[in-house]
């Protein structure tokens, strides 16, 4: 591992950004979980999700993009053995319910999947940054912070090991769209 998260700043286009969310609204949403349970936890995470399936062929060209981008990120920072990506996670968080999405980390050590871990998470910015206010993504423990105005501008990528404790803030303003990405490999040892 040669760095602890990599970003590609506005790698994304507002219309694909526009295109990504008019399509992925139209999936059913539901309240946000935590863990390989799947248990509702509003103090902790108070979210909107819906899910984009790679057999979505709406969403085809997204799959490509984020796969070709991960696996370049991978090989120039992180290293990992990741194998596949599976889904895709839309994300809202609106200031009605001051979304958010408490400190975290994304592996679920102890779960029922015999094979995989989450190595890396990809977080993709789909919201201007000039319609909400708060909802800062942070990553806790690194050495180095990244800009958090280069990403949290509408079409960022942000790739971090998913072992890595990460929030995102309360919003209190507005409402902000992003998409989570997994990489998964074979699991951690």
């Amino acid at each position: 591992m040669t760095g602890e998260w990599a970003y590609f700043k506005s790698w994304f286009t507002k219309e694909q950004c526009d295109y990504i969310l008019q399509e992925g609204l139209k999936l059913p949403a539901q309240d946000a979980t935590m863990g390989y349970t799947g248990a509702v936890v509003n103090d902790t995470r108070r979210s909107k999700i819906r899910f984009i399936q790679k057999e979505n062929p709406t969403f085809e060209f997204l799959f490509d993009a984020v796969w070709k981008m991960g696996i370049q990120a991978n090989c120039d920072w992180f290293n990992f053995h990741v194998t596949r990506l599976t889904y895709i996670q839309l994300a809202e968080y609106d200031e009605s319910y001051q979304g958010e999405y408490q400190r975290h980390q994304d592996v679920f050590w102890i779960n029922n999947d015999p094979y995989y871990h989450r190595k890396l998470t990809c977080v993709i910015q789909l919201t201007d940054p000039s319609e909400y206010e708060g909802g800062e993504f942070e990553i806790f423990n690194e050495m180095q912070k990244p800009d958090a105005n280069d990403i949290k501008q509408q079409g960022s990528v942000i790739f971090i090991p998913s072992f890595l404790e990460h929030q995102a803030k309360p919003v209190t303003k507005g409402t902000r769209y992003s998409l989570a990405v997994w990489f998964e490999g074979p699991k951690w040892r």
